[in-house]
């Protein structure tokens, strides 16, 4: 529809009445959910998924529009990540509104959005281009942290993000992205939840855990998080298999399995948590992946190898060596394939994810629903309160199985992770104290060229020399997790 609008040249005048006509046919998917009739969405998009809240995508658009003038353009029509930046900003602001219901929550964003674009034309911050958004200072912060401790902020009860590309370069740890830190320091001390929901399997060996994300644990140390905000922070490792959970020592400790308190014991009424899980299931699965992996390895001459794990296997290039997407997919592609041919056409009988990681095709026991749906469950929170971000949501993503339980922001980058989280706290109303905050710590590092070149300010808060110091010459191979120390 928007392509027709504008080879006609009238996209100016019909682009956001489109926007309007999905606004409305994804509310009416949502209210037919679970009839034997589809929605007229589901009839124009058979595999259509599943939507957690309305989206108001018509402000989305006008926000955006209002920007980036897309409707003035001649030559370039809106791109595929125009949309992806268009349909992110709307699902974050309609979980700032979720305490408003159905149409209310359209009428409300409706009447503001004039005044969101005023204050977003004034803004005069720097942000990313393609994620600019307004803001909106309903709620205003003077600085002072005291009393924060049981504040909820107006946005998701819990954010749950990919590791890999998203927090960090893939392949790499969290050590170089204070701005990123500090937004997920604000998010826990205004209440919600952060976990951490990551491929990287190493059992519960806390080290191998922390060595790649121990910069962001180092900064929060430093600003001092209360022991109830370290409480907030969790850590989900091999998807949904090992889960760990801050503590006031600023260490990650193993959360207890089973028993009074145990996550495993708590969540076993789902039908696909880890506690209900066989072992026989789980070896034949791992044995049909490990032989079809060997097999791809050898059929495209690869160089790389086969690693097993407790609860995974995996395709991963030699040291200095590359496998090419094209060749991972075709992993991946092979594993689902074997995987569906598993008795007799039914499958593994187990929840299971076979993914492309960018460097290397993996097959996991377990997947980011289960993840994700185990840790609203433990903690209590609801699907509509939930946000998961991640860079992998193709069919050959490890963050595609998350949709089904939650709002998902499809990002590309940590800087787009960075931008994301701080369009949720200017939406709920925090944009006077990100600036407060900035300019109180400029005594101790200077954030002026986070998103550029750290070399170019010697002042700037080096989370790279805080490792090194941390960890000496310590080195880790992030597929095994084995750490060593180079010759």
């Amino acid at each position: 529809m928007l392509q027709h609008s504008f080879v006609l040249d009238a996209l100016e005048t019909t682009g956001a009445d489109t926007f309007s006509h999905f606004e409305v046919l994804i509310e009416e998917h949502i209210q037919m959910e679970g009839r034997s009739q589809p929605s007229r969405l589901q009839q124009l998009v058979p595999t259509i998924g599943v939507f957690h809240t309305p989206l108001p995508l018509r402000a989305a658009f006008q926000i955006y529009n209002d920007k980036h003038r897309l409707t003035k353009r001649k030559h370039i029509q809106i791109s595929f990540n125009e949309l992806r930046h268009i349909l992110n900003l709307a699902q974050i602001i309609a979980m700032r509104r979720k305490e408003v219901p159905g149409k209310e929550a359209f009428a409300l964003l409706a009447t503001s959005t004039r005044n969101m674009m005023e204050r977003l034309k004034s803004d005069e911050s720097e942000y990313d281009a393609s994620l600019s958004h307004p803001i909106d200072n309903s709620t205003e912060f003077n600085g002072d942290y005291s009393g924060l401790d049981n504040r909820q902020l107006n946005g998701p009860k819990l954010i749950s993000f990919d590791g890999d590309q998203t927090l960090y370069s893939d392949g790499s740890n969290f050590d170089d992205n204070p701005k990123l830190a500090r937004y997920m320091e604000l998010l826990l001390r205004h209440g919600t939840v952060v976990a951490v929901v990551t491929a990287a399997g190493y059992e519960y060996n806390v080290e191998r855990y922390e060595f790649r994300i121990s910069g962001l644990l180092q900064y929060f140390a430093k600003q001092k998080l209360t022991e109830e905000e370290c409480e907030r922070f969790y850590l989900f490792g091999g998807e949904c298999n090992y889960l760990l959970r801050l503590e006031a020592d600023y260490h990650l400790h193993p959360v207890r399995e089973v028993g009074p308190g145990g996550w495993m014991t708590a969540t076993q009424y789902l039908p696909d948590s880890p506690g209900n899980w066989e072992e026989s299931k789980i070896t034949a699965l791992l044995d049909v992946v490990e032989k079809k992996a060997n097999a791809v390895l050898k059929d495209l001459c690869l160089r790389g190898r086969v690693i097993r794990k407790k609860r995974a296997v995996g395709l991963v290039p030699n040291p200095d060596s590359e496998i090419t997407r094209e060749s991972l997919d075709e992993a991946v592609l092979s594993y689902q394939e074997e995987l569906h041919a598993m008795n007799g056409g039914a499958g593994p009988g187990l929840p299971y994810c076979a993914f492309n990681g960018g460097t290397d095709a993996w097959v996991d026991v377990g997947n980011k629903r289960v993840g994700v749906q185990i840790l609203q469950s433990y903690l209590g929170i609801q699907q509509a309160e939930t946000l998961h971000i991640g860079d992998q949501f193709l069919n050959t993503g490890n963050d595609y199985a998350a949709r089904a339980v939650c709002p998902c922001i499809w990002i590309i980058n940590p800087k787009e992770t960075t931008y994301i989280l701080k369009s949720i706290l200017r939406l709920a109303g925090l944009s006077l104290e990100l600036s407060e905050m900035a300019s109180s710590i400029e005594d101790e590092a200077s954030l002026e060229n986070v998103d550029g070149d750290a070399s170019k300010s010697q002042q700037s808060l080096d989370f790279g020399e805080m490792q090194r110091r941390a960890e000496a010459a310590k080195k880790m191979d992030v597929y095994t997790g084995e750490l060593y120390t180079p010759p």
